[in-house]
C-alpha cells in the first residue's frame, strides 16, 4: 500500500498589483479579502498551519486580514526582484517538513478546499514530481511540487520561478484535467476583477469607484 504524503501548503501573497495601483490581495470577492479566500481554502483542504509569504503591503494586509493569524507568516524583503523569492522564502520555511506542497496563489479566490482535495488525492494517487491541473488546455494553478524538488528551487536564479522544472523532461510531471475554470481564473487588472465578482456573486461593484 502507498503510503499518502504529508503536505504543506505555500501562498505567494507578497506582490505588488502595479497594475491595480492597490493591493489586489485585500480586493473582496463574495464577503471576503481573495487573500481569505486562499487561506480558508488551504485550511478546509487539512493544511493546519498554511505558510503565508508577504512583501508589499504587509502591513495592511496584517491589519485587514484576521485569518492570517492561521498561518505561519513569513516576509520576503526582496519581494521586489519578483515571484521567484516569494517561492523561495516559502519553501525555506517547510524544507524537510513535508513530502510535498501546494504553491496557491492570492488572486485565485474561486480555488476551493475540494478542489485542493481532489489534487492532492491525484498526487497521492502517482507520486509525479510535479502535478498541475489543466483546463481546456490551459495550465493552471495551484502546482503541487515534490519535496525532492526543492533544493532546485532554492538554487534557481531570477524570476523564473518554477517554470524552469517544466522544461526538465526527467521529471514527471503529472498534467490534471479538470472541469473548474477556476484554476486559470486570477486577477491581474480592474476589468479581471470585476468579471470575477460577477461569476462569483453577480454583484456590482463596490469597489469601482475608489479604483
Amino acid at each position: 500500500m502507498k503510503k499518502n504524503c504529508k503536505f504543506a501548503a505555500v501562498i505567494l501573497a507578497a506582490g505588488m498589483s502595479t497594475r491595480l495601483g492597490r493591493p489586489k490581495q485585500l480586493l473582496r470577492v463574495a464577503g471576503k479579502s481573495m487573500l481569505e479566500h486562499a487561506i480558508t481554502a488551504a485550511r478546509g483542504a487539512g493544511i493546519v498551519t498554511p505558510v503565508l509569504v508577504l512583501g508589499a503591503f504587509a502591513d495592511d494586509i496584517l491589519k485587514d486580514v484576521r485569518s492570517v493569524t492561521k498561518c505561519e507568516t513569513i516576509f520576503n524583503h526582496n519581494f521586489a526582484d519578483g515571484q521567484a523569492t516569494s517561492l523561495k522564502a516559502g519553501v525555506s520555511s517547510i524544507m524537510d517538513t513535508c513530502d510535498a506542497a501546494i504553491f496557491m496563489l492570492a488572486d485565485q479566490p474561486l480555488i476551493t478546499a475540494t478542489l485542493i482535495m481532489e489534487l492532492m488525492t491525484r498526487f497521492n494517487q502517482h507520486k509525479p514530481h510535479i502535478l498541475h491541473p489543466v483546463y481546456r488546455e490551459r495550465r493552471g494553478n495551484p502546482v503541487i511540487i515534490s519535496a525532492r524538488l526543492f533544493p532546485r528551487l532554492l538554487a534557481s536564479t531570477g524570476d523564473q520561478g518554477a517554470r524552469f522544472l517544466f522544461a526538465d523532461t526527467s521529471l514527471r510531471v503529472h498534467a490534471y484535467e479538470v472541469e473548474d475554470k477556476a484554476v486559470v481564473t486570477d486577477v491581474d487588472t480592474w476589468d479581471d476583477y470585476f468579471t470575477l465578482v460577477d461569476s462569483a456573486n453577480g454583484s456590482t461593484h463596490p469597489q469601482k469607484e475608489n479604483r
